[in-house]
């Protein structure tokens, strides 16, 4: 594998219309790959399902803010705050991950949404951890259907008040 792509510091920017493929791609490997201890195969399958049509992923991306992180030309990391108050997707591509990117983005869609009270989320069991380092409580455990098969995910909330918030 060519690691001049990966090498360097993480550059974080928006969203743009041209990273809808490759945060499909980044999408599918993370769940299929990175989702795999926690997860079988038919619910992999399923859940990275979501972003075969790369214009209905690129679509959902558009909505709310979307931060991607970039190392070198490669799309490392991206997440999602949709609504104002809800982190909507946060996903590491398998190359990146246990590199502090996970943390790094839910500081910064936190800091996106410091208007809100509370910041929401609904947690793969593979993102909890991270989840739960960055201050989220899980409130509740539910089942969601994709594609016919049943997938465990948590809802999870981090109180907004007592953060720090910038001035």
């Amino acid at each position: 594998m060519n690691h001049s792509n990966h090498s360097g510091r993480v550059v974080w920017r928006a969203f743009q219309p041209n990273d809808a493929a490759p945060l499909a791609a980044l999408f599918r490997d993370a769940v299929r790959i990175g989702a795999s201890a926690d997860y079988d195969e038919a619910a992999r399958a399923a859940w990275a399902s979501a972003a075969d049509d790369a214009a209905a992923f690129g679509a959902r991306l558009a909505r709310g803010v979307t931060l991607v992180a970039m190392r070198g030309d490669a799309c490392a990391a991206f997440g999602q705050l949709y609504p104002d108050d809800h982190i909507e997707m946060l996903y590491t591509a398998p190359a990146f991950a246990r590199e502090g990117l996970a943390a790094a983005l839910l500081a910064k869609l936190e800091a996106h949404a410091r208007l809100a009270l509370a910041l929401t989320a609904d947690v793969s069991a593979t993102a909890r951890r991270a989840f739960e380092r960055a201050g989220f409580a899980a409130i509740a455990g539910e089942r969601v259907t994709r594609d016919g098969v049943s997938l465990r995910r948590f809802r999870m909330m981090k109180p907004l008040a007592a953060a720090q918030r910038p001035v």
